[in-house]
């Protein structure tokens, strides 16, 4: 169980360069509409709950510990409430399905992510022998973008490259943030380091804000919150990252039904629908997302229906 405080959620912004406003103790009632009267903790804080939850059960239980040898780590999160300072984290685990197809072998494991007793994220946990997301079409050659410039868009394309880098001590705070015992990750004293999953995943918030920045998106006027989150990210590259280690995030269009209908400030917008994909030394993605998110209008609206 996690006690979240303020502390916590301060970290976890700190540690992956998210300023999103709703996370700010001073400055959460900023956002018009702002339904959540307070600040609310991070998404990608509380999937590194769950994936340090998932890591203690793999260490006592053989099938887990087996299934993590796959190369890939999957994550499928839907967010139906906020986590708030002073809630009681917890996690429900559920027994784990195999599921198989194509020359794939899927280890799957539901589990509900609790606020004070109360479901805050349903979803999945999954190993896998393969990718669990599809790659995008039309992404710009991943040996050209060290060369690119940051916060702009590659070249013939609609990727918004966002350049961050592994830090050690920011993982370790990220850690620190979602109640974590940082040693099984990372501990200098063994020449230990294992970047947690969650920790580059988490930096897809600030490349999605500064994507909105980039298109000269009103963050105030028109927040949005998270509703969906589908993750896969290779482990075997993850293993071979250290600090200081750029990766490139590239951030793509909305592609939801209505992107081309409705602006990304529009009030009659419900959802924006991002893909997302990260190279760190090699030719092959690091990671793949595909993110929802909700415009608060819509939720404003809907509350006064």
């Amino acid at each position: 169980m996690l006690l979240m405080s303020q502390l916590h959620i301060d970290i976890a912004r700190n540690s992956t360069d998210d300023f999103n406003l709703f996370h700010d103790k001073s400055r959460w009632h900023w956002l018009r509409g702002n339904l959540f009267e307070g600040p609310i903790a991070l998404g990608f804080q509380l999937g590194g709950f769950v994936e340090y939850q998932c890591k203690l059960l793999a260490m006592n239980s053989a099938n887990d510990l087996y299934v993590e040898q796959f190369r890939f780590s999957g994550y499928e999160f839907n967010f139906v409430h906020c986590v708030v300072p002073d809630d009681e984290v917890s996690v429900n685990l559920k027994q784990g399905k195999w599921s198989s197809g194509d020359g794939s072998s899927v280890y799957s494991r539901r589990f509900i992510l609790k606020a004070n007793k109360k479901p805050a994220i349903v979803g999945f946990k999954r190993d896998a022998n393969q990718m669990t997301l599809s790659l995008p079409t039309k992404l710009p050659p991943m040996h050209m973008l060290n060369s690119l410039p940051d916060r702009e868009l590659a070249p013939g394309t609609n990727y918004f490259l966002k350049r961050k880098y592994m830090i050690v001590g920011n993982a370790k705070n990220f850690l620190a943030s979602a109640g974590a015992e940082q040693s099984l990750f990372i501990d200098e004293f063994t020449d230990k380091v294992d970047f947690p999953e969650m920790y580059p995943l988490g930096l897809i918030s600030s490349a999605l804000l500064e994507r909105a920045v980039f298109e000269d998106i009103d963050l105030i006027s028109h927040p949005m919150i998270y509703k969906t989150q589908k993750l896969c990210i290779d482990k075997q590259q993850l293993e071979d990252l250290r600090s200081n280690d750029p990766i490139n995030i590239l951030v793509g269009p909305d592609i939801s039904e209505d992107a081309n209908e409705f602006g990304p400030e529009s009030s009659s917008k419900t959802r924006v629908i991002q893909e997302c994909v990260a190279y760190g030394k090699e030719e092959k993605p690091l990671f793949i997302a595909k993110i929802t998110l909700t415009p608060l209008n819509s939720l404003v609206n809907k509350s006064y229906d």
